[in-house]
């Protein structure tokens, strides 16, 4: 349903606004989502489950200090938007939360592509 690899993305916090999600990594497989990156907060981890049929995604976004012990976590949960991205809310608990997007990063053509004829 998604693809593996490079993603792009951002979440939304009152008080600090729309903060953008350096390139991450996620791999899907068998139902299962996992990835890694980092964002203004720090480095992270993702951890979750998909669904195939419908695209839901639940995850939790673990963050880590420099030295590699454990921060607060994340939840997010999400579903698919019609062209490829996840779209949902991010929540620590009942009292933060905000809306998120997450998005396949596209690879630009380098112009090496070899030209496929249609015929």
């Amino acid at each position: 349903m998604y693809p593996s690899g490079r993603w792009d993305g951002f979440w939304v916090q009152e008080y600090v606004g729309r903060q953008a999600m350096t390139p991450f990594t996620l791999r899907f497989a068998e139902g299962q989502v996992t990835g890694d990156g980092r964002d203004m907060v720090g480095p992270f981890t993702f951890r979750g489950e998909y669904a195939e049929v419908t695209g839901e995604v639940r995850m939790v976004k673990q963050y880590y200090t420099e030295g590699g012990r454990r921060r607060h976590q994340v939840l997010y949960i999400g579903r698919p938007d019609g062209e490829g991205s996840i779209q949902g809310t991010w929540s620590i608990g009942p009292d933060y939360l905000g809306p998120f997007l997450l998005r396949p990063r596209l690879q630009k053509p380098t112009g090496d592509e070899p030209i496929h004829e249609i015929g």
